[in-house]
């Protein structure tokens, strides 16, 4: 959580695929969700740029968790998608529906996971930018 791009540069020779994990595109909010964040996501997305073109990659894999009402909109998809577009390689999407029984939240509110529809219409909306993703089947919640 809240990497730095110097850590992201010195997986260049790590013979393993690469994931990112995104809680928000949008710094501010990920701020909220990641309080001890240091870099912006466009710093990130730079190192990321760097290291996948140094590697002559396939791709990215980013990860993130869908939280209702939180960062499970339309316009969050569509911040996300800006912020992968100019990445090297075939960038994949893995939406997460948040996992209750964290028992996190912030202002006061308990996150809870995303509907099945809201996970939909964001799998569909970063899809629409060209990009892969895929949805996470939920394990675990019974």
């Amino acid at each position: 959580v809240g990497p730095d791009p110097s850590t992201i540069r010195a997986l260049e020779a790590l013979p393993t695929r690469l994931a990112w994990s995104v809680h928000a595109a949008d710094d501010d909010l990920r701020r909220l969700l990641v309080p001890t964040t240091h870099h912006t996501m466009e710093e990130l997305r730079d190192a990321w740029a760097e290291t996948l073109t140094a590697r002559r990659d396939r791709g990215l894999m980013v990860e993130v968790t869908l939280i209702d009402g939180v960062n499970d909109g339309l316009e969050h998809a569509d911040d996300l998608a800006s912020l992968l577009a100019t990445l090297p390689g075939k960038t994949r999407v893995n939406a997460i529906p948040y996992n209750a029984n964290a028992g996190l939240g912030y202002q006061g509110h308990m996150f809870k996971p995303s509907s099945i529809l809201a996970v939909k219409a964001f799998q569909r909306r970063i899809m629409h930018h060209g990009l892969i993703c895929t949805v996470r089947v939920q394990r675990g919640d019974e």
